[in-house]
């Protein structure tokens, strides 16, 4: 889904200024790699378990709980032992800036990142009202966009009022750090290492390792190898390629290491998940 640290890729906003999505993984799957924007996004569960790497934090979102992810904060998510459904709720934030003096009073503290919110949400009027805006979504009506406009006032007013946290000036992603993410995520294919990584982009070792980990949640070749073993699922069901192709074309070179690897991480082998 993301192909660097800060996605660049063009969001289809509607004239609500909002885009709706949904999204089902089986267990144990990266959901998102490690990536962050400038848009707010309002995650509702609906199913099953959601691991969320968030900044620093790192907890597991639960049916009937949603998550808010600020602009510009580092975001990784997995799912859990039984899958996870849930739906992403973007948000365009600037566009609900307006000549009334309350959408500057309010809104510009989350554009310049000044203020941020509890990420795991748990409140009850704040599900609501996320819930609602979710059916709104969901539905044609000619007024929706209007109902759909409210509600994200609503949501901010709530968050607001029952879930503000002040951090003072908000320390904005290391550019050093996005050009490491950057490179794995277009080079996770080939015969790269922690160590390889740390001495390209002038860290040491040790630092580069933990500072990983604190932004992701997950060890750097742990990472590689879910970005590589999900790109073995991708071929496995688009194309008719040979197991020894798709090992080579993910990085393995050893195609029993490569279905080892496949069978831990998803609980079948290759054979059987393109058989299943």
């Amino acid at each position: 889904m993301i192909d660097a640290y800060k996605e660049l890729a063009l969001v289809p906003y509607g004239d609500n200024g909002i885009v709706l999505y949904h999204f089902t993984f089986s267990a144990n799957e990266m959901c998102f790699p490690a990536h962050w924007h400038n848009r707010i996004e309002l995650l509702l569960l609906t199913s099953g378990s959601l691991e969320v790497h968030l900044a620093n934090e790192h907890f597991t979102a639960l049916p009937g709980e949603a998550v808010v992810i600020m602009p510009s904060t580092v975001h990784c998510g997995f799912s859990g032992e039984s899958g996870v459904s849930y739906y992403v709720v973007a948000i365009d934030i600037e566009k609900y800036r307006n000549e009334i003096t309350a959408t500057d009073k309010y809104l510009m503290p989350i554009l310049e990142q000044t203020v941020t919110f509890e990420v795991l949400i748990r409140h009850p009027e704040i599900i609501s009202s996320m819930r609602k805006l979710v059916d709104s979504l969901l539905k044609e009506s000619p007024h929706n966009s209007l109902y759909a406009i409210g509600k994200v006032y609503e949501m901010v007013s709530l968050l607001y009022e029952h879930c503000i946290i002040y951090s003072g000036q908000f320390k904005k992603p290391d550019e050093r750090f996005s050009k490491v993410l950057e490179y794995i995520n277009s080079h996770y294919t080939e015969d790269i290492s922690a160590k390889d990584i740390s001495k390209k982009f002038g860290y040491d070792e040790t630092y580069f390792c933990r500072r990983f980990k604190e932004a992701t949640g997950i060890t750097t070749m742990t990472y590689i190898r879910i970005l590589r073993l999900e790109l073995a699922q991708k071929l496995l069901r688009e194309t008719k390629e040979s197991i020894s192709n798709i090992s080579w074309k993910c990085g393995y070179a050893d195609t029993h290491y490569f279905s080892n690897c496949f069978k831990r991480q998803f609980g079948m082998t290759p054979t059987q998940f393109r058989e299943a």
